[in-house]
């Protein structure tokens, strides 16, 4: 059996057709169609049930797919055996990152590895959550760093990353009531908050948060974007739940607050997430240590800042 017929059927698999496969790939569908059914014919088993809507793996399927990425996880590790034989870090690095980590934590990260590997070409993409998974699945990044409380399909593998404390964010000048190094929401009154819209894995957390603990809400402005939400809570009463990581740039208290919740606290998980059949290259691997060495500094401030 030939590694590009692997390549095909979990093409095939992840993607639920052979027309989208075909594009994932770079291939023809009747050349993909071919390749599935030389494996079925020669060795006497249905991978998928085939119909109008498209494809599903049948049980023979799904047992092949798991060995199948194996296989394919093994070749790409050998490849980068022979880069390290040869003492070489090249190549082109795709990373996805969300909004709270390009803020604060990617430049520090940019200016080492571009000192550390000067051959390595990079491409940063920030997203959220969502469309950094569906990235990472169909092959267009290397890795993505995503909250652990994000589903995944089983097709990714995830590393913890850490964890962070949301914190209350707001403008400068507001009084504030600090118990036990941090804020407690229910002794604020009524809040004008600044949340992500109901698609973004951060506000089910935020939300169920509020909910649990009897946050009274005065009204709730849904804004899709960490900067303009950043920018609007320094310049009205709005105010918003945000990453310490996110605020470190803020920690000097000239334009907002940045205080932690306390009583209870609320915190964040991050993963670092890759497919199943795609090992990171040294130059990926690289770049993700780099990542976790500057991620794991910024986790060690204590993210306060009231004027």
């Amino acid at each position: 059996m030939k590694l590009q017929q692997l390549r095909y059927f979990t093409a095939v698999y992840e993607q639920g057709s052979f027309s989208a496969a075909a594009e994932q790939v770079n291939a023809t569908q009747s050349g993909l169609s071919m390749h599935v059914s030389q494996i079925e014919k020669r060795y006497g088993v249905q991978l998928f049930e085939r119909s109008s809507s498209g494809v599903a793996p049948t049980e023979a399927g799904r047992s092949f797919y798991k060995e199948a990425v194996k296989v394919i996880a093994a070749a790409r590790h050998a490849e980068d055996r022979l880069q390290v034989l040869s003492k070489a870090v090249v190549g082109h690095v795709h990373v996805g990152l969300m909004p709270t980590f390009t803020r604060a934590v990617l430049s520090s990260v940019l200016l080492r590895f571009s000192k550390e590997y000067p051959e390595v070409r990079l491409s940063i993409s920030e997203a959220y959550s969502g469309a950094l998974a569906q990235d990472v699945s169909e092959g267009r990044l290397d890795f993505a760093v995503v909250p652990t409380s994000f589903d995944l399909s089983e097709t990714l593998l995830s590393t913890p990353m850490g964890t962070d404390r949301e914190c209350f964010v707001c403008a400068v000048g507001r009084p504030l009531p600090i118990r036990n190094g941090g804020v407690i929401l229910a002794e604020l009154g009524a809040l004008k908050l600044v949340l992500p819209g109901a698609a973004n894995a951060r506000r089910q957390r935020v939300q169920a948060y509020l909910d649990l603990n009897g946050i009274e809400v005065q009204d709730v402005l849904e804004l899709d974007t960490m900067h303009g939400t950043l920018d609007l809570v320094a310049r009205s009463d709005w105010v918003s739940i945000l990453p310490s990581i996110l605020c470190l740039p803020d920690l000097d208290g000239t334009r907002r607050q940045v205080v932690p919740l306390v009583e209870p606290a609320l915190n964040v998980n991050y993963m670092r997430i890759q497919t199943r059949k795609r090992p990171l290259n040294m130059a990926a691997q690289a770049f993700a240590d780099i990542l976790q060495e500057e991620l794991n500094s910024a986790l060690e401030i204590t993210p306060m800042a009231v004027s």
